[in-house]
């Protein structure tokens, strides 16, 4: 089976939907397997064929987008060192969102980490400790700014050795592309499950806030519930996947700097905002760059909302407090305004 994105940047499922709702609307409820991920809609309509259009679109960008696809943009690039590489300006487009990010999160987030990633394991989940000078040698070959643009032709090049991975950020791109195909299918009021990316489309046909529970690490159920509506909420953790060694975690997602799973007290990031490819960057970025590193982006990004949870405290934005309660088994957390 063709993987669409690296492991290192495989979100499971941590966020999870409430969508119970007093209304009698009609309601459509689907899922698809795409993205490595199970996919499910809730989508307050009967319009079947918004569904299924909301469905190919998914597949389209996936197409575009994946990894391991020979016939994906990225896999071109991937596989046609130091040359441009013409690709859709969709494809384009998101990598220079990504480029965007990097600069602003100081390299927390970088797309070309993937040599790191195959040398973990993470891709094929034969996982190792790698030694120190394959570590230095891999370090060499991540870094955005080895991504080189061509703006004219949407032509994009990289180095011998170098190697791109969108996963870190395609999920919330194309989760916006299909709620903006559903709603120029009239669909007003939906949820899209994409994993740990959720994309609410308007809020519940009665008017209400979609009610979210963001996920508690290495523990079942929720920590926290969080009520939204029109926006995309991503979340990034290390408890879904990693491996354990001489009794030491090394989590699936690593720090660009050190080509290792980040070491940082927070537990899970979540990020709130319109533009669901910023939220699941955004995501990464934060997790990795920990509670001290996120003045720099709250800086870079004013708009979108954090929530860090770390053992002992959950911090969030001041915006999001008004929206978000923490569950009875997390009462005791002290919750900080960053």
């Amino acid at each position: 089976m063709k993987k669409f994105f690296s492991a290192i940047l495989l979100i499971l499922i941590s966020i999870m939907p409430f969508t119970g709702c007093k209304a009698k609307a009609p309601l459509l409820t689907e899922e698809l397997y795409a993205l490595d991920t199970l996919i499910s809609f809730t989508v307050y309509s009967d319009n079947k064929e918004a569904v299924n259009s909301a469905k190919e679109e998914i597949k389209r960008l996936e197409s575009l987008l994946s990894v391991t696809d020979e016939n994906s943009d990225i896999y071109k690039i991937n596989s046609n060192p130091d040359t441009f590489v013409k690709v859709h300006q969709e494809t384009f487009d998101l990598i220079k969102t990504a480029i965007s990010v990097s600069e602003s999160s100081g390299g927390n987030f970088d797309i070309t980490v993937y040599p790191a990633v195959k040398l973990w394991g993470f891709t094929t989940d034969d996982y190792k400790i790698p030694e120190s000078s394959e570590l230095l040698e891999v370090k060499e070959k991540i870094g955005y700014n080895n991504i080189v643009l061509d703006e004219s032709t949407s032509s994009v090049k990289v180095p011998r050795g170098t190697e791109l991975d969108l996963g870190g950020i395609a999920k919330g791109y194309i989760a916006d592309k299909t709620a903006e195909v559903l709603t120029e299918c009239g669909v007003t009021s939906a949820l899209l499950n994409f994993g740990g990316n959720v994309r609410l489309v308007g809020s519940k046909p009665d008017d209400e806030a979609f009610k979210i529970g963001i996920k508690a690490p290495f523990d079942n159920g929720y920590f926290a519930i969080l009520r939204e509506e029109d926006v995309t909420v991503s979340t990034a953790g290390g408890y879904e996947r990693f491996f354990e060694e001489n009794g030491k975690k090394y989590h699936h997602i690593l720090n660009p700097h050190t080509a290792s799973p980040a070491e940082t007290e927070v537990l899970s990031s979540t990020v709130v905002g319109e533009k669901g490819e910023i939220c699941d960057a955004l995501a990464t970025a934060s997790f990795v760059s920990g509670v001290e590193g996120i003045s720099e982006l709250l800086k870079a990004y004013p708009d979108y909302d954090f929530i860090l949870l770390t053992d002992s405290s959950v911090f969030v934005t001041k915006r999001i407090f008004e929206n978000i309660s923490l569950t009875d088994n997390f009462k005791d957390l002290k919750i900080n305004i960053i």
